[in-house]
């Protein structure tokens, strides 16, 4: 019998194919990506990972006792990502500019997560998180595996951090906690376990498509 992660991953492969070809992700493995694109998306991402942070220390008050430590190692590891991303990358290494804007994709997933975290059981909520672990780290490595080492790519550093041996540690243990949680609850739960992780790397696809095309939740700007 398959685990729901894989059960999961199956269902979604469809969305993690375009992403991994999409233009940011090509472009970025190259060392070709408009600097401006990136700075849109490391703003962005910036947003993101603050409410990223808070879903997970949801997460953590109403799990299992045995897996709130993880949840809450989790949150503050994307809030020290969402300062080093903040301090290193968006002002002191590449002196990237805010535009203050937001994108549409990023407000709709966060407001997914939070609603997830705030009305859904806790298996629905980790469901709904784990794609910005596994995708990433699908990503991560894949980029790492076609991009040309020989070339100074000036994302490098994004490319390692997603690919690292450590962010993969982090990312199988969100998996074995979504697997472990499945297999104790009912097929409904379940069911609403696998919508939640596909609406999430449907909203993962948005999110680098938004920050490629540097769109705008306002239609004036």
């Amino acid at each position: 019998m398959k685990k729901l992660s894989q059960v999961a991953l199956t269902k979604c492969a469809s969305i993690i194919q375009p992403i991994k070809d999409h233009p940011f992700n090509t472009e970025l493995a190259s060392g070709t990506l408009d600097l401006d694109k990136f700075a849109y998306y490391i703003e962005q991402d910036t947003v993101y990972l603050r409410y990223f942070a808070r879903s997970l220390s949801m997460i953590a008050s109403k799990a299992p006792l045995k897996f709130m430590q993880n949840f809450l190692s989790f949150s503050e590891c994307a809030l020290i990502a969402e300062q080093e991303v903040v301090h290193t990358f968006f002002r002191d290494t590449l002196n990237l500019q805010p535009t203050n804007k937001l994108t549409t994709a990023t407000l709709a997933y966060t407001s997914f997560l939070l609603q997830s975290g705030i009305l859904e059981p806790v298996e629905v909520a980790v469901a709904a998180v784990l794609p910005c672990f596994w995708v990433y780290n699908i990503v991560g490595k894949h980029i790492a595996q076609s991009s040309d080492i020989k070339i100074q790519n000036p994302y490098n550093r994004w490319i390692e951090t997603y690919a690292s041996p450590e962010f993969t540690e982090s990312v199988e243990r969100a998996i074995s906690i979504f697997d472990e949680l499945a297999l104790s609850s009912s097929d409904q739960v379940c069911e609403l376990m696998l919508d939640a992780f596909y609406k999430s790397t449907v909203l993962e696809w948005h999110f680098w498509n938004d920050a490629y095309n540097q769109e705008a939740f306002d239609i004036i700007y």
